[in-house]
């Protein structure tokens, strides 16, 4: 319902006429990394969503399916050919309009959502949820995509949470383990306190429209906040500020009419335009987290 989810945003409460349910399983997500570590074990539940009538689902329009968990395949849905379809694992389904280049591989649980585009030869393992409307390549596992993000190229990256209008440049890649094996524990901002993830795989959270330069190196449990720009040829830092701009020279702060105007022009490319609440937003995310240079 719409309109009982706008007041909820509203007020914090829903209307008395929309009935509600408490549940325990699966938990509330506190951090970023509770997302992407449960995600692959709720596709199963969550199949019921991918579309009420089963004529529009077809088990195998392209490549090879093996494995006996479902594997769901939207009738518009483009399926390239040698394209292998793991569901030994968990479930793997793929949304309408999506395309799959040829020789790929999506190993269960898996999901591509609506209008995503999968690069040929692309490895996506377990436990990874793509889209709407992202491009994909390389090898990605144990990660969630937002949507309209890029990652067209090839390099890892592994249990990983990526905000919308993500553009990763070809070889980006992170570590998603320490050399020690230890435990990651993580920083959300560059003076905040340190948590424990519980965790020993973790590689990075990306916020909203971070940009990546060619060969990027994320280290293990890093953070890059809403807007940065990474254009340096070493690593960034375990906690990168909002709208910081990093380059060889050091770093400054992305001006914010510079930002709007690049989003914008990305966005418009996907149809999509900026509203009037989201640039207040973000307005107020780079009056709050300016860089200090």
């Amino acid at each position: 319902d719409p309109a009982g989810v706008r007041t909820l945003l509203e007020t914090g409460s829903l209307p008395e006429a929309v009935s509600t349910t408490i549940v325990a399983d699966p938990p509330m997500a506190r951090f970023a990394w509770d997302v992407f570590a449960t995600a692959g074990g709720r596709i199963a539940s969550d199949l019921a969503w991918f579309g009420a009538k089963d004529d529009d689902w077809s088990r195998l329009p392209g490549g090879t399916a093996i494995g006996d968990h479902p594997v769901r395949i939207a009738t518009s849905a483009i399926v390239g050919p040698l394209v292998v379809l793991d569901a030994r694992q968990g479930p793997v389904v793929v949304g309408p309009g999506v395309e799959v280049g040829s020789h790929a591989v999506l190993q269960g649980p898996c999901v591509v959502h609506e209008g995503s585009k999968i690069t040929p030869h692309a490895f996506l393992k377990s436990n990874t949820v793509i889209g709407p409307k992202c491009r994909v390549g390389g090898e990605v596992g144990g990660t969630v995509f937002q949507g309209f993000a890029n990652k067209s190229h090839e390099g890892h990256l592994g249990d990983a949470y990526v905000g919308e209008w993500v553009n990763l440049g070809a070889g980006t890649t992170n570590s998603n383990l320490l050399n020690t094996y230890g435990e990651v524990s993580m920083r959300l901002e560059p003076d905040g306190a340190r948590f424990r993830s519980g965790r020993q795989f973790l590689g990075c959270i990306l916020g909203d429209h971070v940009k990546t330069a060619i060969g990027t190196r994320i280290m293990t449990g890093t953070v890059i906040g809403t807007g940065a720009m990474i254009a340096g040829s070493t690593p960034p830092p375990s906690v990168v500020p909002r709208f910081a701009w990093i380059t060889d020279d050091g770093v400054r702060s992305y001006r914010l009419d510079k930002f709007l105007d690049v989003a914008g022009t990305v966005m418009a490319r996907r149809e999509r335009s900026l509203s009037e609440p989201i640039r207040a937003a973000f307005a107020a995310l780079h009056a709050a987290g300016q860089v200090q240079a």
